[in-house]
């Protein structure tokens, strides 16, 4: 007799999401795969985008729609890729287990598949175990990723990709004079000194005249933002070029 079951998925990282990324298709392979070879059918898909394995699974939208299924449709039994897949948290994970298994739920991880299934002493320390190495994991992969971050923020400084904070830009949006150097070329050909009174074209200023000669609508907010990320990369290219010059000139 087939059984129907529900398959969880979840990743905390935006970033692992698309039709080009792997960890969706890994888990959702895993998962499928396992209930195949015990003809168990997987009648409902959840998963949880961008949710940290830190947070409490009734705190997370998908995992708290797929128990409003199961309760719908009279099933008991959840099915994820692995036990950080449920939570990467000792403590998250050991009451999130007591608390659905109060309610009549099975959980199972493809990867080690008796570890929520019983609840004796030796069960728990092995999901306490599992739990810590999770954790440690985690904790590990963050440090990794700090350590790159600031090593990858070193060569970017040389490189002259800078942030607004003077530090070499690692992430986040890409600034507008590196999107549209067009647009920065046109802005900066409005920034001319007015004979007459001595100034500078006001922002403002600079703001009319793209809505009014070329219809593009740019804050004066922008317009100094642009200018202003403009002279950073050429003071930073200036000095990236002395720097070169004086390395060579000591060899």
């Amino acid at each position: 007799m087939n059984k129907n079951v529900c398959g969880y998925y979840r990743t905390s990282s935006m970033t692992n999401i698309g039709k080009d990324k792997d960890s969706i298709k890994r888990q959702k392979h895993s998962v499928h795969s396992f209930c195949k070879s015990r003809g168990w059918v997987v009648v409902g898909e959840f998963f949880d985008k961008g949710v940290s394995g830190n947070l409490d699974v009734l705190n997370r939208p998908s995992f708290v729609e797929m128990l409003n299924f199961c309760e719908e449709n009279g099933i008991d039994t959840l099915v994820f890729e692995s036990s950080n897949r449920l939570s990467r948290d000792l403590i998250c994970m050991e009451t999130g287990f007591q608390y659905l298994t109060s309610l009549g739920y099975t959980l199972i991880s493809v990867e080690n598949p008796d570890t929520f299934v019983e609840n004796t002493p030796t069960s728990v320390l092995i999901r306490q175990v599992l739990g810590c190495i999770s954790q440690f994991e985690k904790s590990s992969l963050v440090e990794k990723l700090r350590v790159s971050r600031e090593r990858k923020s070193l060569l970017n400084k040389k490189r002259g990709y800078i942030s607004r904070t003077g530090k070499g830009k690692v992430s986040g949006v890409k600034r507008l004079t590196e999107t549209q150097p067009e647009l920065t070329d046109l802005i900066r050909s409005y920034r001319k000194k007015d004979p007459r009174t001595g100034r500078m074209t006001s922002y403002r200023k600079i703001s009319t005249l793209l809505e009014e000669n070329h219809s593009l609508s740019v804050s004066f907010n922008s317009v100094k933002r642009i200018l202003d990320d403009y002279e950073m990369m050429k003071r930073e290219e200036r000095n990236r070029k002395r720097r070169k010059t004086t390395k060579t000139e000591t060899v």
